[in-house]
Formats: structure tokens, C-alpha cells, sequence
């Protein structure tokens, strides 16, 4: 829940003087947070006519869901994970999970995944190569089994990222990694 510290009228005027009016800046419309990187103490100033009221919700984060629905593969049993955001990559991380075995139930922002069915080291290549996270796979699959066939990660729109630093990582841990 979001509030406001003067009551919630919506009328918010913050500087460093409140004796003294801000001076009006002229920045960049390009670059709207130009404002933030040129002023020592940046505030946010927002004025309205109209009070401000009511309640906002706020989804848990895409990357540690990914990154603990990864997880749950190091786990016997069902985790139950709440405020999930239910967006495409949390989906497609539930699908790789399904495909070496997990049984995945979504409601709304729960997430239920029981791997006790989990058999296979072999997650899906097409589930991988859409998400970048798909590769965080590797981890619990390799401490759970011993072994894990990973596909290279895709899904990034910035361009080719590389894992040298995951596999630099397994390999210290005394992981033997081939790339195919």
C-alpha cells in the first residue's frame, strides 16, 4: 500500500528550503530522470487538484520468482510460492519445470510445484531458449542428480549474453562441463 506523507490530498511540494521556492529547472524531455542525476538532493514533487486515495498492489519481482521457482527443483514435495507475477517468463519457467517432470498448479499469483515426479536432467530446449533463466536449471538439477543436459540460454532482447561466469562457477564446484 502506497501512501502519502501530508494526509493524501495529493498536493506533495518537497525541497531542500521551505522557506525558499525551488528554482525552476530546465531539463531534457528525452530524459525525464535527467532531473535525478543533476540535482544534489533529488526530490519528487507532485501537485494535483484532486486527493489521492485508495490502494495499490504490487507484484512480487519476475527475476527472484524465476530464479526460486528454479529453485524449487532442489526441494521433495510442493513449495508453495505466493505473489508471483503471473507474466509470460514466470509461465514459461513453470513449463520447463513441467517438462522434466514437476506438477505445477497456478492461481492467480500462486504458484504450487511439486517435483517428487521430477526423473529427467533434460529440461525442455524450447523453454530454455526463450528465457534467459531457463539456464538456472542447471544448479539444482546437478546438485539433485548429479548430472544435468542444459540447453544455451536464449531470450535476450539486448543481444548474446554469455555464461562463461555460470560455467566458471559449476566448474569450481567441481562440475565437469561440456559444451556441445
Amino acid at each position: 500500500m502506497a501512501t502519502f506523507p501530508n494526509g493524501g490530498n495529493g498536493n506533495i511540494l518537497q525541497h531542500s528550503n521551505p522557506l525558499k521556492p525551488p528554482k525552476p529547472h530546465s531539463h531534457s524531455l528525452s530524459n525525464p530522470l535527467s532531473l535525478f542525476s543533476q540535482t544534489p538532493d533529488p526530490k519528487l514533487t507532485i501537485t494535483g487538484p484532486s486527493k489521492l486515495s485508495g490502494h495499490v498492489s504490487i507484484s512480487g519481482s519476475k527475476n527472484s520468482a524465476l530464479s526460486i521457482l528454479a529453485a524449487t527443483l532442489c526441494c521433495s514435495g510442493t513449495s508453495k510460492l505466493t505473489n508471483v507475477p503471473n507474466v509470460s517468463d514466470t509461465r514459461i519457467m513453470a513449463s520447463i519445470l513441467s517438462s522434466l517432470g514437476a506438477q505445477i498448479k497456478v492461481c492467480d499469483d500462486e504458484f504450487l510445484v511439486n517435483t517428487d515426479g521430477v526423473r529427467s536432467v533434460e529440461p525442455s530446449s524450447d523453454g530454455i531458449r526463450k528465457i534467459r533463466a531457463g539456464f538456472f536449471a542447471i544448479g539444482p538439477l546437478l546438485a539433485r542428480f548429479g548430472e544435468a543436459a542444459v540447453a544455451l540460454p536464449g531470450g535476450c532482447d539486448i543481444g548474446a549474453r554469455p555464461v562463461d561466469l555460470h560455467i566458471r562457477g559449476l566448474r569450481a564446484l567441481g562440475a565437469v562441463v561440456e559444451l556441445r
